[in-house]
């Protein structure tokens, strides 16, 4: 399949939010497609914490924001945030506080446009 394949398949899989059990399966072939390097580690992070937080349980790899009571970008809950950036290294990440900055950032981008006038 290759990894353009595998990215693909990824793509159908994260965007399945009604069938939250195909999602789970696929998070495990994801899983050991990673482990043979015949995918992506951060294909895996997404599916499995979007996975996570549809079931109503904490990510893993707080690949996953929910927005605050401003509007601004927050992890949804994460397990053992405390090794959240071990975690997310391991599949080669940057950590969550420089993941949270780039979301505020687009977030900030966003609202500028927003605000120009048409």
């Amino acid at each position: 399949m290759g990894k353009d394949g595998a990215k693909a398949t990824w793509l159908i899989a994260q965007h399945s939010v009604s069938d939250p059990e195909f999602m789970a399966e696929c998070a495990g072939l994801l899983e050991e497609a990673v482990s043979r390097d015949d995918a992506e580690g951060w294909q895996l992070a997404f599916l499995q914490d979007r996975v996570c937080t549809l079931s109503g349980n904490p990510q893993y790899y707080g690949t996953q924001f929910d927005t605050d009571e401003e509007g601004w970008p927050i992890p949804f809950p994460i397990e053992d945030r405390a090794a959240v950036n071990v975690r997310r290294a391991c599949l080669g990440l940057n950590s969550l506080e420089e993941r949270q900055e780039q979301v505020v950032k687009q977030e900030r981008k966003r609202r500028a446009n927003a605000a120009r006038p048409r």
